[in-house]
């Protein structure tokens, strides 16, 4: 059996180029990954001194899950992680490794790549398997990936210009559209990266500083990534908020009741505690019917209900709240 090894971004793409131009990879070809890809980043700053403050470590958790997501992608026809079995999981765990001075954070992916080629099924030929793990690999190590991605979020014209990528990195990235338009399945794996560059940029103080390089000393890369921590602040987003459901018990005063409303009884409540007006639904079933006639012969003005509700909590604000039981209420 021949073998094609891939040991860097060079070797990568080149086999990519090939794939988009209809290159097949029949059965007595073995495609190894040999020493790439490699996630390589660097930081500096006073927590980071061949440590890894723990504001670091869910960034290369997320790292970690996108790795499962592509492999379910190829195993499974669908990036649905609980599809893992605990084999898979051991096979694809990523080791990182830790330097001294700044902290540089070292990982090689090529296990992980070669299981994802080993295992593959027949949900892919061997050219779609073969071009998402190279797109990958290029997504999760590539400079000119970050470079790209930097400048879609930055709105500084200085910055930006620093960001410019070069001759070769353009013709790189033109490839990944190509290869889009042969394997749509690469399309995800071209964007796995995105949420896991935010993520550690969110996490960076002022202070701190960013290092993407993937060169060496022996052969330095022309453009490295630089960004400090008050650059990375401007041009992260920050996860969206989400109601936080809860049940809340207390005493509430009724202002208004709409009887014809579509989920039962819609009611304009004051918490008594401190004044805050909001609505509820109380479904059909929750009162009983002196309760119901209670409500509808206004029975509770002027008088503090004790209620049980499940409410949906953002900003301390409730999005929606629902009656689900209410105490000493009666008709007399």
């Amino acid at each position: 059996m021949n073998e094609l090894k891939i040991a860097s971004e060079e070797d990568a793409c080149a086999l990519l180029e090939k794939l988009v131009s209809g290159f097949e990879i029949d059965a007595n070809l073995k495609v190894e990954f040999d020493s790439w890809p490699k996630f390589v980043i660097r930081i500096k700053g006073e927590d980071f001194d061949g440590t890894i403050p723990t504001r670091i470590m869910p960034n290369l958790i997320d790292l970690q899950k996108e790795v499962h997501r592509i492999y379910c992608l190829t195993q499974y026809g669908e990036d649905n992680t609980r599809k893992l079995t605990k084999q898979d999981k051991e096979d694809l765990e990523l080791l990182v490794k830790v330097d001294k001075g700044s902290s540089i954070f070292e990982t090689l992916l090529n296990g992980p790549m070669g299981k994802l080629i080993e295992n593959s099924v027949a949900r892919m030929t061997p050219e779609q398997i073969t071009a998402v793990a190279i797109v990958f690999g290029l997504a999760v190590t590539s400079v000119a990936f970050w470079k790209l991605w930097l400048q879609k979020q930055s709105k500084d014209s200085e910055l930006n210009h620093t960001l410019e990528l070069s001759r070769l990195e353009k013709e790189k990235m033109e490839l990944i559209q190509k290869a889009a338009q042969k394997f749509p399945e690469t399309k995800l794996a071209a964007d796995s990266m995105d949420n896991v560059r935010n993520e550690f940029l969110s996490k960076m103080k002022p202070k701190d500083f960013l290092y993407v390089d993937t060169g060496t000393k022996e052969q330095p890369y022309p453009t490295p990534v630089e960004l400090s921590g008050e650059q990375a602040s401007s041009m992260t987003k920050k996860p969206r908020e989400k109601a936080i459901e809860r049940m809340i018990n207390g005493d509430f005063f009724l202002k208004t009741v709409n009887f014809n409303h579509q989920n039962g009884v819609r009611a304009e409540l004051e918490r008594s505690l401190d004044g805050y007006c909001f609505r509820a639904d109380i479904p059909i079933g929750v009162l009983g019917h002196d309760q119901l006639t209670a409500l509808k012969n206004n029975s509770w003005d002027q008088k503090n209900i004790t209620m049980s509700l499940l409410v949906k909590e953002l900003n301390g604000a409730y999005t929606s709240a629902k009656v689900i039981s209410v105490k000493e209420l009666s008709s007399e």
